[in-house]
């Protein structure tokens, strides 16, 4: 009995073991929902502080899609039907001249006052921009709200990556930097979806409400620490860095607050002479290439005249419904991109989205032309315009969309981020005004075919320029990122305590 006992309790033991190993222990199941609890109570401030800093950036898509379901409506309004038609294109392509001239304010105001109070006191004045369209009697109100509330966008377009990337981690730092090409797409569809049921100035009053938001959510979130450290207050920055990591005592974030400062110590603001260093001058260039390219594919003109360019197609679906079903294609792209940016790699993904595009739009262009000479090809290929529409958005909105502005934050020296960010937003911007009113004019002079073609030559160059000058920043800290750029004699200079690295 006794042996007979032994073996069936050992019978029972090896049982019990390999249940344990089909169904771990309840011990092991709560330590790892506690595991994941952590993670997510760790990260959950960052990702709250960078989505209230993107509802400037959801405003911003609304400035950029109003045009497209607005325009057609203001053409046939009572109070405006007497407009020319060089009228109608200021009305699209005047809130990237506003958007231009907010590049070396925001540059200031970034530095002076801070990355918060920037977005905080342009608030108001976008919200006051969307109130003079909506109410608007005489052309000059929305010419002039035009230009405000794309000055307001254009800060924000600064500012918010700026203040990201100052208060993320480097693990989420690219899935929340992209975020902001996907709140921008979000605006351009809420104004694709709602002016579809409301008339121009109705649509005026909706967009004014996202300020409204911002402001009140941001009155809640922290400053950049990095900005606080800069301004020698050293208890703000550490209560701003316990918010954002999740910790409840200094002690936690001393390490990183140490950095942190020794970073800001060593950092300089060079002599002028001194900003023609590599250093700085490369990833500069780098920066103002990329928002070249990212305006020349031709994404605000589309955006901006998207119902224009379904009515010039001939498409059989109602344009409006085609550029609702472009938004959400945009706003969906954007949420892969975001998923993507911390795994496949910035470069990756702007080669993906220069090749698309290029293809998108060169199919576009034959498209255009084969109408042209045959007006008939709309009953066997009327589809093809929204199909390459949506690859082109999903390009887009992938890679050269958002990484233009991801990297603008990561690879610029923050002892010159401020006037850099300033020139890279108003390059940006100039591009865009350039772009938009050109539009009109080569579809009039060239044919508007040749649009796609120029937008899509552009688009191939992007893909070369990526090859031979961008480099990889996935997973460095903003530390390592700087050093790339740094020739053997800057690195030195860093280590007798000179020049600037970024822990930001």
């Amino acid at each position: 009995m006794d042996g007979d006992s032994a073996y069936q309790q050992l019978l029972r033991e090896e049982r019990q073991k390999h249940h344990n190993n089909r169904f771990p222990p309840t011990s092991y199941m709560d330590t790892h929902s506690d595991q994941v609890s952590a993670f997510v109570s760790k990260k959950l401030p960052q990702f709250l502080a960078a989505g209230v800093a993107t509802l400037g950036a959801l405003g911003l898509g609304t400035v950029l899609g109003y045009t497209s379901p607005a325009l057609p409506d203001i053409k046939n309004s009572t109070t405006f039907s007497h407009l020319v038609e060089s009228q109608h294109s200021w009305i699209g392509s005047i809130a990237p001249i506003g958007a231009c001239v907010s590049g070396p304010v925001a540059g200031f105001l970034v530095d002076a006052f801070g990355r918060k109070k920037c977005m905080l006191f342009v608030a108001p004045l976008f919200i006051l921009g969307w109130l003079l369209i909506a109410f608007a009697e005489y052309i000059e109100m929305i010419f002039a709200g035009r230009f405000i509330t794309g000055f307001c966008g254009g800060t924000f377009s600064l500012a918010a990556p700026v203040y990201i990337s100052e208060t993320a981690e480097s693990s989420i730092r690219g899935t929340l930097g992209s975020s902001l090409q996907l709140m921008i797409n979000c605006g351009v569809l809420v104004t694709y979806v709602v002016g579809y049921f409301l008339e121009w100035n109705w649509l005026a009053l909706v967009c004014a409400s996202i300020p409204a938001g911002f402001f009140v959510g941001m009155i809640f979130m922290p400053e950049s620490p990095r900005y606080l450290m800069s301004k020698k207050d050293k208890v703000g920055a550490s209560n701003a860095l316990k918010w954002l990591r999740g910790a409840s005592q200094h002690q936690q974030v001393k390490d990183e607050l140490n950095t942190l400062q020794a970073s800001i110590e060593e950092c300089e603001v060079p002599e002028f002479k001194a900003m023609f260093s590599k250093s700085i001058m490369k990833p500069l260039g780098i920066s103002l290439a990329l928002m070249f390219f990212q305006q020349w594919n031709g994404n605000n003109a589309i955006v901006f005249y998207t119902v224009d360019i379904f009515n010039d197609a001939g498409s059989t679906l109602d344009p409006k419904i085609a550029t609702i079903i472009v938004g959400c294609v945009q706003v969906v792209a954007s949420v892969v991109a975001a998923i993507l940016m911390d795994k496949a790699g910035r470069r990756v993904l702007l080669l993906l989205s220069g090749a698309l595009m290029t293809a998108a739009l060169c199919v576009l262009g034959g498209f255009f032309y084969m109408k042209e000479e045959d007006p008939s090809v709309i009953e066997y290929l009327g589809w093809l315009p929204l199909l390459c529409l949506m690859v082109f958005i999903v390009a887009f909105s992938l890679g050269f969309g958002p990484i233009a502005w991801l990297l603008a934050g990561e690879i610029l020296p923050p002892n010159v981020k401020g006037r850099a960010s300033a020139l890279a937003t108003s390059f940006n911007w100039l591009n865009t005004f350039v772009v938009t009113k050109v539009f009109d004019n080569i579809k009039m002079g060239l044919g508007i075919e040749w649009c796609f073609w120029i937008f899509g030559i552009a688009a191939f160059l992007g893909d070369i320029f990526v090859i031979l000058f961008v480099p990889e920043t996935k997973g460095k800290t903003l530390d390592e990122i700087q050093m790339n750029f740094k020739s053997k004699t800057d690195q030195h200079d860093v280590g007798r305590g000179h020049g600037c690295t970024a822990q930001l």
